[in-house]
């Protein structure tokens, strides 16, 4: 009997999910050479859902993604596609549920496995989904707790922008803020910030993080494009230059539609190399 061991690693979510995750990765995974036909079930499980889903057939979807899940558990993929599936059936609950765990199952950034674009994808819909679901706070006070007890720069930066979904720009840039206090090199979300700050017309505070963002990464098209539109220039003066303390209107009501970079060398498992986005 061959038993395949498998750490699942994240800052992002409360001990009770990590653990609900590894539980379920632990008590399934029989699945090296002596558990190839239950990797090939789950595959053709993940296809069958897939096609399922781009048909419009979500309720079929939920169970051949529930199948392949069963089968295969460390398939973050799968677990996005299922957060999907749910949605697309009003089941709001168990989509952030499939979007949490999808999260926990991922490698960590930067190792050669780290799939960035779906990354940012499942980051983006469960920000999403409590934004516009979580009717009665309990995910938003969960997370905050969370945030408060870690001291996690993820739980607020996905609070950040779960706010801003909401329209609630003062929370919004609280949590960003504050993600930022306690990982102040983190470039994505310094990136998010500024560009939202943009957007709200408060150029001056928006200027010093653009600032703080181009320190770290100076070659970021939209970083760069944000300064021009605060009246700096890119470049070794930069840290001189002035913003100016006259702004053009702002759209503080668009939905700023910011996501962090998709990072280097992201790799697709599955049968479909396309990550589809939900039909909203």
């Amino acid at each position: 009997m061959c038993y395949m061991e498998v750490a699942v690693q994240s800052p992002i979510w409360t001990l009770q999910r990590i653990l609900l995750a590894a539980a379920a990765a632990g008590s399934l995974l029989i699945l090296t050479g002596c558990g190839t036909d239950m990797l090939t079930y789950a595959q053709d499980s993940k296809r069958a859902g897939i096609g399922e889903y781009n048909d419009g057939n979500y309720a079929d979807a939920v169970g051949s993604f529930r199948n392949a899940v069963r089968q295969d558990p460390r398939d973050a993929e799968c677990e996005y596609w299922l957060g999907l599936s749910y949605e697309q059936t009003a089941n709001y609950e168990e989509a952030i549920n499939a979007y949490r765990t999808s999260l926990a199952l991922m490698p960590e950034p930067g190792s050669a496995r780290f799939n960035g674009q779906l990354h940012d994808k499942a980051f983006d819909r469960l920000a999403r989904v409590i934004a516009e679901h979580d009717q009665s706070n309990s995910e938003v006070d969960l997370l905050t707790q969370t945030a408060d007890a870690q001291k996690s720069s993820i739980d607020y930066w996905l609070l950040g922008r779960i706010f801003r979904y909401r329209g609630d720009a003062d929370t919004s840039m609280d949590d960003y803020h504050r993600s930022i206090q306690f990982d102040p090199d983190n470039f994505a979300v310094q990136k998010e910030l500024g560009l939202y700050l943009t957007q709200l017309g408060q150029m001056q505070e928006a200027a010093a993080v653009l600032r703080d963002a181009y320190r770290l990464n100076q070659y970021d098209d939209q970083v760069n494009d944000a300064l021009r539109s605060v009246g700096l220039t890119p470049g070794p003066d930069l840290y001189t230059q002035d913003a100016p303390k006259t702004l053009p209107p702002a759209s503080p009501d668009a939905d700023p539609g910011l996501s962090p970079p998709a990072a280097p060398a992201a790799h697709i498992d599955g049968p479909d190399q396309t990550i589809t986005p939900p039909k909203d």
